[in-house]
């Protein structure tokens, strides 16, 4: 009878189709195993620098000069850190320090000298305004040179942090940190502690800002006026 047999075709494809039509197709799937895409992970490369590759000559004397801006304080500074008998302007100094302050407590420190020195010469050569998306951090990792005011995340419109990167390692005459960003655009240059080598790295993980180490020290009182 063509009925009878028009169903019983019809059932015997739904039986051959049956799996095919119950589980879900996986466009990416091959032998029957799902390849989901992995998501790609940073990593941190690091390696102390060698006596014969540190600058032998000393660092040429800059002038002095330092424009700095900062989105994460909305502040900046155009100062010369020198007075006209080659001290240190201590006024100018303090208004640098202002702009690297920690910007979760607002807490400032004395940075390091040495860094906005590096800056001013920084700033000879390029003529722009640098950009500091961090200075002192009153963090839990107080290990970090953030933490000791010696260190500085800094970033120039139209120049490549690679080129960054380069110039400040011609700058080390032994006892600095200098780190590459790329997918933040940032370059870290930062002075060692005591007796410490020079260091340099690449970290290509993204930037995260609820890392416990960066979160504020807790030794850090929210009723304590900031230091200023």
């Amino acid at each position: 009878m063509p009925i009878r047999r028009l169903l019983w075709c019809v059932a015997a494809v739904l039986v051959l189709a049956g799996p095919a039509l119950i589980l879900p197709v996986d466009a990416h799937a091959a032998g029957g195993v799902s390849k989901k895409k992995k998501r790609a992970r940073g990593k941190f490369v690091g390696h102390g620098v060698p006596q014969a590759e540190l600058r032998t000559d000393p660092l040429p004397r800059p002038s002095g000069r330092v424009v700095v801006f900062s989105r994460n304080v909305h502040e900046q500074a155009d100062v010369n850190i020198y007075n006209e008998d080659g001290s240190f302007n201590q006024a100018a100094l303090a208004q640098l320090d202002r702009v690297f302050r920690c910007r979760r407590m607002g807490e400032e420190r004395a940075m390091d000298p040495r860094l906005y020195e590096i800056l001013s010469i920084i700033y000879d050569k390029y003529g722009k305004a640098v950009e500091v998306n961090s200075g002192f951090r009153y963090q839990r990792n107080e290990g970090s040179r953030h933490f000791h005011a010696s260190a500085m995340d800094l970033q120039m419109a139209g120049v490549p942090p690679g080129d960054l990167f380069k110039f400040a390692t011609k700058l080390d005459a032994g006892g600095m940190g200098i780190g590459r960003y790329p997918n933040n655009g940032f370059v870290h240059i930062d002075f060692r502690a005591p007796g410490e080598p020079s260091y340099r790295w690449l970290d290509t993980h993204r930037a995260r800002t609820d890392t416990v180490g960066k979160s504020p020290s807790k030794m850090w009182r929210r009723s304590a006026r900031p230091n200023t």
